[in-house]
């Protein structure tokens, strides 16, 4: 199995990315003109680290919808509210936004391009799980773990 780690040198002016396989198998340098990309790529990192750790529970990072229509933008916006660990349902997020169209609540989720930073895993379908375009097994794991470290944290 192959894991990577990636590493911002402040005295290389760039990011390293260390490849893994039964040990240290390769280092990548990732290059970047722009600073503030760095300071943005490395604080969502450390963000989404954090999440997964259970010492985060929202995340502090822009998020750029105005490639989205506005129903899709309102949809997400709304859902980037919902607290860590719990769930809501489509029809309770379409309420939310002043719409009856639960279906189209689905399908604004599942144009999402930010998950886990808009955490759409926790709307679910009123007798289920629900989808999820990452699959439903990786939005059973997102919801387990927010479960797991909420417990944790009592």
């Amino acid at each position: 199995m192959t894991d990577t780690d990636i590493i911002f040198s402040p005295a290389l002016d760039c990011y390293l990315e260390l490849i893994y396989n039964s040990g240290l198998s390769s280092i990548r340098f990732i290059r970047c003109k722009d600073k503030m990309i760095h300071k943005r790529t490395f604080n969502t990192t450390v963000e989404l680290e954090e999440y997964f750790r259970g010492e985060r529970t929202e995340f502090s990072c822009e998020v750029d919808l105005s490639n989205l229509s506005d129903f899709v933008r309102r949809v997400l916006e709304e859902t980037r509210k919902i607290k860590y660990g719990t769930v809501v349902t489509y029809s309770d997020l379409s309420r939310r936004i002043g719409s009856n169209a639960v279906r189209a609540v689905g399908g604004a989720l599942g144009r999402n391009p930010v998950p886990i930073i808009i955490p759409c895993h926790r709307v679910v379908a009123k007798n289920g799980i629900g989808g999820y375009s990452c699959g439903v097994d990786m939005k059973i794991k997102l919801l387990e773990l927010e479960r797991k470290h909420l417990s944790n944290n009592l």
